[in-house]
């Protein structure tokens, strides 16, 4: 598949499927992380914040109807989460200001956020079934606020646009793994079988999909490699705590400490340090979601 500028705005659903807007990020040195995040069905938005500071994480989560009207081409905003396109697949600008609850025990907090993404590459789109996703590396600069506490930088990111029918309950588990301006590898257990998807870019800037990855644990951390593709061993080790949410059916996810019935899969997300085989450390992330029932 082709991707085209109007790609990157909304789709027009059917009443099966969904699409979502994300943005995880890091500091560089992993103290302030996150994600933005909304998730449209055919007559609702579920809108996401989640942030981790220090050792504590907050969350705001809050699902709205849709009004019926056709949305501007360049928005993709909840409620109170404003996301819009200023270029397709190039420019995005995030804009939170509402309050954030505890994960856990703690008083909620006024938060904001004002963060623009800015690509490092070009999105790679995969695709199964009625379902497409396209990944893309960069950057948000800006600054966010938790109560009194303020970070104004260039936080690491990347950015997931996937829209369709999106296919819950059939995996096992997975794992994703995305090191900016390196590799970003997706391995699913479904049925009894390995899936992956994902690419590689080359010591040249070439971009190759990958062929057979594997995401092992090693030594406290993991270790990934697709000697098939040219990918030589990386190890990783986790940067802070991971942020948790919990998915249900499609269009279902919470960002709470604990499983509660309905709950299909605990999805663990954050930011973790990569080491190449040459020696060589930079900051990304790594996803592990596995099914509860």
């Amino acid at each position: 598949m082709t991707l085209t500028a109007a790609d990157d705005r909304r789709h027009k659903l059917e009443p099966d499927e969904h699409e979502a807007f994300y943005f995880p990020f890091t500091s560089p040195d992993g103290t302030v992380h996150g994600f933005v995040r909304t998730l449209f069905a055919r007559d609702a938005v579920l809108e996401m914040v989640a942030l981790h500071a220090g050792d504590h994480a907050w969350a705001h989560q809050s699902r709205a109807m849709l009004s019926g009207d056709p949305a501007p081409p360049a928005d993709a905003s909840g409620p109170t989460l404003k996301m819009t396109c200023h270029e397709p697949w190039q420019a995005w600008h995030c804009l939170f200001d509402g309050t954030v609850h505890s994960v856990g025990e703690g008083a909620p907090l006024p938060a904001k956020l004002d963060l623009t993404f800015a690509a490092a590459n070009e999105p790679a789109v995969f695709g199964y079934g009625r379902y497409r996703q396209a990944q893309q590396d960069g950057r948000l600069d800006g600054h966010l606020q938790i109560g009194a506490e303020t970070w104004t930088g260039e936080l690491v990111c990347y950015r997931d646009h996937s829209w369709g029918q999106r296919p819950m309950g059939a995996a096992a588990h997975w794992m994703i793994a995305s090191a900016p301006g390196h590799f970003y590898v997706v391995v699913i257990q479904m049925r009894g079988q390995q899936l992956s998807f994902g690419r590689i870019t080359t010591p040249d800037g070439k971009s190759v999909p990958v062929r057979a990855p594997t995401i092992a644990a090693a030594d406290g951390g993991w270790r990934i490699e697709d000697p098939e593709a040219g990918l030589a061993a990386w190890q990783v080790r986790r940067l802070a705590p991971p942020l948790v949410a919990y998915l249900g059916v499609a269009g279902q996810e919470t960002l709470r400490d604990e499983p509660i019935p309905g709950d299909l899969y605990r999805d663990d997300i954050g930011p973790v340090v990569f080491t190449a085989p040459h020696g060589d450390q930079l900051v990304g992330f790594l996803e592990q979601a596995r099914r509860l029932t």
